[in-house]
Order: C-alpha cells, then sequence, then structure tokens
C-alpha cells in the first residue's frame, strides 16, 4: 500500500515466476486488526500495461485477484469455494455488521500526527 511501484515488482515476479495458482493472499490481522482496507486496496491494484511489457508481468485481472485472495488456499485445504451469489442490500449488511461484537478496524497510526506521537513515544522507530 505504501509504494505500489514496488507491490507491481513482487506480485508481477511472483506470478511470472511461481505462476498465479501459486500465489496465496497472507496477512497478521490477528495481531493488528482486521485488513479490510488491504483487501480493498489489493482490489483496486492494477500491474501497469508498461510493467507487463518493460518486465513480462502477467495483468492483474479479477480472475486472478480470486484466486489469490482465496481461490488457490481453497484448492491447497481442499475446500470447495460457494460459487452462488449472495445478495443483499447495504442495509441488510449495516444491520448485519451491527450485532457483531466487534469493530473492523485497522489498527496503528493513520494519519502524519499520529506517526509523530509514535515516534516520539518510542523515541525512534519501534523495533
Amino acid at each position: 500500500m505504501r509504494d505500489p511501484t514496488q507491490a507491481a515488482h513482487i506480485l508481477g515476479k511472483l506470478m511470472r515466476y511461481v505462476g498465479e495458482d501459486n500465489v496465496l493472499w497472507g496477512t497478521d490481522c490477528i495481531f493488528y486488526g482486521s485488513p479490510q482496507d488491504q483487501i480493498q486496496a489489493f482490489r483496486a491494484f492494477q500491474i501497469s500495461r508498461e510493467f507487463q511489457e518493460r518486465y513480462g508481468y502477467p495483468a492483474l485481472t479479477p480472475k486472478v485477484k480470486a484466486k489469490i485472495l482465496g481461490l488457490n488456499g481453497a484448492r491447497v485445504y481442499g475446500v470447495k469455494p460457494k460459487t452462488v451469489k449472495c445478495h443483499f442490500t447495504r442495509r441488510e449488511l449495516e444491520q448485519i455488521r451491527m450485532t457483531f461484537p466487534f469493530r473492523h478496524q485497522t489498527y496503528g497510526p493513520r494519519n502524519e500526527h499520529e506517526v509523530k506521537l509514535l515516534h516520539a513515544h518510542h523515541r525512534g522507530w519501534p523495533g
């Protein structure tokens, strides 16, 4: 999320050299909270046509993203994904979310001021 150019190189190399069927999404959300903002960023992310042509990286299509975000893992673990679309309204989704005993949130600093406070608190970067 911090450096889209490096992300394009990493994902491009993984897909080119190990194949799109062998790349899995991973997260340390158990320690830092919901990775939903990262998932949304990944869903919107693209490898530029320039990088595809220059470095031979494959395109990051919706089908490839679906494999990386879950279908490849399902295959590895022998899980059959549901293929029926689930339809609901935004209001219904909000009602479901309100029943959860927790909130999906990202932990850590969210702006420059909070980064400075964290840095000052630790007298440098946490290590």
